[in-house]
């Protein structure tokens, strides 16, 4: 099985948004992918948890947290 396939639909739904319009912060992932905050946040655990998105802190002044994609190089 693919990684993509044991990804749940949020988490997919949270790549392709980082990957359209990244990098962003939960809400900003939220609001772009009409998914609640929660599930946001949860979507980008799992996608960090698989070493697909990585946190680039210092992006924002607000000091919330900023998610990027993993270059596939890198991975």
């Amino acid at each position: 099985m693919s990684e993509s396939e044991a990804l749940s639909c949020a988490a997919k739904l949270a790549r392709v948004v980082l990957d359209n319009c990244g990098p962003l912060s939960p809400a900003e992932v939220a609001e772009e992918a009409r998914l609640s905050e929660a599930d946001a946040a949860a979507a980008l655990d799992e996608l960090q948890a698989a070493g697909l998105v990585e946190c680039v802190c210092g992006l924002c002044e607000s000091k919330e947290q900023v998610y990027a994609l993993v270059d596939a190089a890198e991975a």
